[in-house]
C-alpha cells in the first residue's frame, strides 16, 4: 500500500503540468516556465502630417479626425501627428508658413507629444489649442493659449515650456522636419493624411474608410461597420472651391 500511496501522491503532483500546452511553455534545468502568447498588432497607422494656424488643419482635427476617440476605432488605429507642415529650414533656424507664431507652437506640440506619449493626451492638447486657435476673435497671446489647454489636461505649463526655452523643443520639431522631407510622394499641402504609408490627397476627411479597409485583423470596430453612411465628400467641396488645405505657395494669402 506504501507504493501505491507514493504513485496516487505522484500523480497528483505531476497532473496539473501535464495540461501545459508546449506553444506556452520551455523546459529548463527541470523547470517549467510558461511563456505568454504571441502579441502581434495589426493596428493600422494613421498619420497626419499638419501645421499650427492653419485653418484647414484646425477644422480637420477638431472637427474629424477626433472620431477615432469618439468611437471603437481608436481601437485599431496607431495614430501619429507630426507638426511641422509647409515650414523650411533657412540656415539652421526653421520658417513657418504663418510666422513665428507657428514655429512657436509648432515646437510647443512638439515638447507635448514627446512627454505624453499616450496618443489620446497629447491629441486632447493639440486638439484643444486648435480650438482656441480657430476662435474669434484670434487669440493673439499664444502662451496663455496653450496653457488654458495645459492647465485643462493637467499638464506641467513649466515642463512644457522649459521644453521650449532650453531649445530641446526645436531638436524635437527638426526631426518632425526631416520625417516630412522623407514623404514619398512629398505632400502637397496640410492637412496631408497618410494611411499605412499610402497619402489619401483629397480624399483625407474619408479616412476611416481608408482605415477599415487597410485592417486585415478578425475584428472589426462598429466604426467600420457603419462608416458607409457617413462618408463625406472631399471631392464635394472641391467643386465648390472650399479650398481642401494649406499650401506653401499661398504663405502670402493665409499669413
Amino acid at each position: 500500500m506504501g507504493y501505491l500511496q507514493q504513485f496516487i501522491f505522484f500523480i497528483l503532483v505531476a497532473l496539473p503540468f501535464m495540461f501545459i500546452s508546449p506553444t506556452h511553455s520551455s523546459l529548463a534545468n527541470g523547470k517549467v516556465n510558461i511563456l505568454p502568447p504571441t502579441n502581434t498588432s495589426d493596428k493600422v497607422t494613421l498619420a497626419l502630417y499638419y501645421e499650427t494656424l492653419c485653418p484647414y488643419c484646425a477644422d480637420f482635427i477638431t472637427n474629424d479626425l477626433v472620431k477615432v476617440f469618439l468611437s471603437d476605432l481608436f481601437t485599431i488605429v496607431n495614430l501619429k501627428l507630426v507638426p511641422w507642415g509647409n515650414a523650411d529650414i533657412l540656415g539652421d533656424e526653421p520658417h513657418c508658413q504663418h510666422g513665428e507664431d507657428e514655429c512657436y507652437l509648432n515646437t510647443i506640440h512638439s515638447c507635448v507629444i514627446y512627454y505624453w506619449p499616450d496618443v489620446k493626451k497629447h491629441f486632447d492638447f493639440i486638439r484643444c489649442t486648435e480650438q482656441q486657435s480657430s476662435k474669434k476673435p484670434l487669440v493673439k497671446n499664444r502662451a496663455a493659449m496653450w496653457k488654458q489647454c495645459s492647465e485643462k489636461l493637467g499638464m506641467s505649463a513649466h515642463r512644457i515650456n522649459k521644453c521650449y526655452t532650453s531649445g530641446y523643443g526645436l531638436k524635437l520639431l527638426l526631426q518632425y522636419a526631416n520625417e516630412t522631407a522623407k514623404l514619398k510622394p512629398p505632400h502637397e499641402y496640410v492637412p496631408w493624411v497618410v494611411v499605412d504609408n499610402q497619402p489619401l490627397k483629397d480624399d483625407f476627411e474619408n479616412f476611416v474608410k481608408y482605415v477599415c479597409e487597410a485592417y486585415k485583423g478578425d475584428h472589426k470596430p462598429e466604426a467600420c461597420k457603419t462608416q458607409v453612411a457617413n462618408v463625406s465628400s472631399t471631392h464635394d467641396k472641391m467643386a465648390n472651391r472650399i479650398h481642401p488645405g494649406c499650401y506653401a505657395s499661398e504663405i502670402a494669402n493665409l499669413g
